[in-house]
């Protein structure tokens, strides 16, 4: 049964701490998200997500294309622009070993039929001719790669959409906006000096001027 929080019962109890867990992580605090995941049961990362990436480390690819397709609730646009990015690694990494009958297949079959625009197919075919652009003129240095497909990770979690993945930074912004709220409500608001998470936003009104002290003459 679903645990909701708060004198509204509006919050989740899983999403709540999930956006905490990712918080812990973005802020450099690794042992207490990990520490906070045991003791909950609630992982930062979904599952998808987590067979994606190991799909993506492990280089299995038609795997993590077919773990795309089978995704629910993914608009066509937000699943092509996915899938584009798993392929365009895919075939950059063939174009690094010198696979270029693989390499060619992979843009003919696979990319060519994305609904990504065909600007975006273009500038990646033209990595054929322009190796050293893509940044790919290190051979098949392990580092090089283990880099591309972190990068690769960090797009999708951008790509993908809750609860798959979740927003950078979420509960900063989350809080963030609260505060906006409660200085959107304030009568006399005339500082950011005096915001706190301690207490709710109220700026005092004998600061707010409202007695005329010059007058001037025209």
């Amino acid at each position: 049964m679903e645990t909701n929080l708060g004198s509204k019962q509006l919050i989740k109890k899983h999403e709540f701490l999930r956006v905490i867990i990712q918080c812990l992580y973005s802020l450099g605090y690794g042992k207490s998200a990990v520490c906070l995941e045991s003791e909950s049961g609630i992982a930062y990362k979904s599952v998808e997500f987590e067979t994606l990436e190991s799909h993506i480390r492990y280089a299995n690819w038609d795997a993590c294309i077919d773990t795309l397709n089978t995704l629910n609730d993914l608009s066509s646009d937000t699943r092509a622009s996915a899938l584009f990015l798993v392929l365009k690694q895919w075939f950059v990494e063939n174009l690094n070993r010198g696979e270029d009958s693989l390499t060619l297949e992979i843009l003919q079959k696979r990319i060519s039929g994305l609904e990504v625009g065909r600007e975006k197919v273009h500038n990646l075919a033209f990595g054929l001719l322009a190796l050293k652009e893509l940044g790919l003129d290190k051979g098949d240095d392990p580092d090089v790669v283990d880099k591309f497909r972190k990068d690769l990770l960090m797009e999708l979690e951008k790509a993908l959409p809750p609860p798959i993945t979740l927003p950078d930074r979420r509960l900063e912004y989350l809080v963030e906006m609260a505060l906006w709220s409660q200085i959107d409500k304030c009568v006399f608001h005339n500082s950011v000096d005096g915001i706190s998470l301690y207490e709710d936003h109220h700026c005092d009104g004998s600061q707010f001027p409202i007695k005329t002290i010059q007058v001037e003459n025209f």
